[in-house]
């Protein structure tokens, strides 16, 4: 129904566009709810954006740029003058505004800034990767003195513009601005008038520094169901605050991120239109070394050469139990990779991981395997065969569970990102194993084979 209605209002958008009526386009597309608004808005052409986007008021500007993918946003805003733009920043929220800006040429994000009424607030902003919890931050937040009163602190509310997005939490400052507590909305209401602040704030509260990467932002409000949460300096004083709602794209982002690391790409390589030169320089390294690792796996087959002459037929069956081994160790892979992002396990988790992995391998190994040599025995009618298969699917289904647990585990704790190469490693294991005790066991049976 949605996307009925944002068609519908796409066709009145280019049909006022191509009548010259751009004011028309405008209300159309401001009829829309926010984001229904940035979709139509992200499906028009790009000289039809910059004809539309100088048209709207700076509030719906700024409401249209924050709906907006990042790098739509940063586009979109390029194309504005450097006063209207700096119009368009006042209205944002300033983690927003320091979005866009991060994103601009530092020409026009230092033009900008000159022309900005709240350019205090999101110049500080600036100076923090948006990776982490300064880059995620806002400024925009009340802090409390803890000798308030609640009829005070009330009061005080009541003078400030409280919006849809403001959170349900107060934090309290000492007089040098250090977090000491936090004081919640029924908690300030419910208190008697004379209350003070000190006297119902909590002081368990949960804090980050600032250069706390964002994973481990998002997987701590998870955690603890935090509706926002307070960052703090080196020296302990309220930088800012991060929101529920800024950490949800930083949820999809990173689970996003994982995905593309465990297949050596990056989310630019999913257009068609991402440039050839950059898509080659992401992938072609990737390549190279799955080069080496199947060199290495062929320099496995190459120890056994004479009895694959012997007996040609293991050719035929070798790649079942390398490519099993390898389905079963993305498996592990996959799971161990997300319970890392989530900080669901630490290396000190190792040990029961894979024993838990090394179970299932058992159980996978011999279901599959058991399968596979009653194929071959029916099929080729060589018992011994059979039997080959069987233990060497078991081996290397054990193989790809210590594999998958492991590798990622190790380079965590080597500070490397266990999604980018993890894969490698552990399809190289399952390939190297399997050829090996699959040939293996057929050069210890060879004279029941040949």
């Amino acid at each position: 129904m949605d996307q009925v209605l944002i068609d519908s209002a796409l066709e009145r958008v280019r049909a006022a566009l191509e009548a010259g009526n751009v004011e028309d386009a405008v209300a159309v597309l401001n009829h829309l709810h926010p984001a229904d608004r940035a979709e139509a808005f992200s499906d028009l052409p790009k000289d039809e954006q910059d004809e539309i986007l100088p048209r709207l008021d700076p509030e719906e500007a700024a409401e249209l740029l924050e709906e907006l993918e990042d790098d739509e946003a940063a586009e979109a805003a390029a194309s504005l003058s450097a006063e209207t733009l700096a119009d368009v920043l006042d209205e944002m929220e300033p983690d927003a505004a320091a979005d866009i800006l991060g994103d601009l040429s530092k020409e026009q994000a230092e033009s900008a800034l000159a022309q900005m009424e709240e350019a205090d607030e999101v110049r500080p902003l600036l100076a923090h990767p948006d990776d982490t919890a300064g880059g995620l931050m806002t400024s925009e937040f009340f802090a409390l003195r803890r000798q308030m009163t609640a009829q005070k602190a009330i009061d005080f509310l009541r003078e400030r513009e409280l919006d849809g997005a403001s959170p349900y939490y107060l934090y309290v400052v000492d007089r040098f601005n250090k977090l000491i507590g936090v004081v919640g909305l029924r908690d300030l209401i419910t208190a008697p008038p004379e209350a003070t602040i000190e006297a119902i704030m909590r002081r368990d509260i949960r804090s980050v520094p600032v250069g706390t990467d964002q994973e481990e932002v998002a997987r701590l409000m998870k955690k603890y169901s935090l509706l926002a949460l307070p960052v703090v300096d080196a020296d302990g004083k309220l930088a800012g605050v991060i929101k529920s709602t800024d950490i949800v794209h930083v949820v999809e982002e990173e689970a996003q991120e994982d995905l593309y690391r465990l297949a050596n790409v990056s989310d630019g390589d999913l257009s068609v239109w991402s440039p050839v030169r950059l898509a080659v320089s992401r992938r072609l390294p990737w390549l190279v070394v799955n080069l080496f690792t199947a060199f290495l796996a062929a320099g496995v087959i190459g120890l056994f050469e004479n009895t694959i002459a012997r007996v040609a037929l293991l050719a035929v069956f070798q790649s079942i139990v390398a490519g099993q081994g390898g389905n079963a160790g993305t498996q592990t892979l996959a799971l161990m990779v997300r319970g890392i992002a989530v900080g669901e396990i630490e290396f000190r988790d190792a040990g029961g991981a894979i024993l838990r992995e090394v179970g299932i391998g058992v159980i996978h190994g011999a279901v599959v395997g058991v399968l596979v040599a009653l194929g071959a025995w029916a099929w080729k009618g060589i018992p011994v065969l059979g039997l080959c298969i069987g233990l060497a699917m078991i081996g290397n289904m054990i193989a790809a569970g210590i594999a998958g647990t492991l590798v990622p585990l190790t380079l965590k704790a080597l500070r490397l990102d266990p999604a980018l190469a993890s894969a490698v490693i552990v399809t190289t294991v399952t390939d190297c194993v399997g050829f090996g005790l699959f040939l293996g066991l057929a050069t210890l049976f060879l004279p029941y084979l040949a």
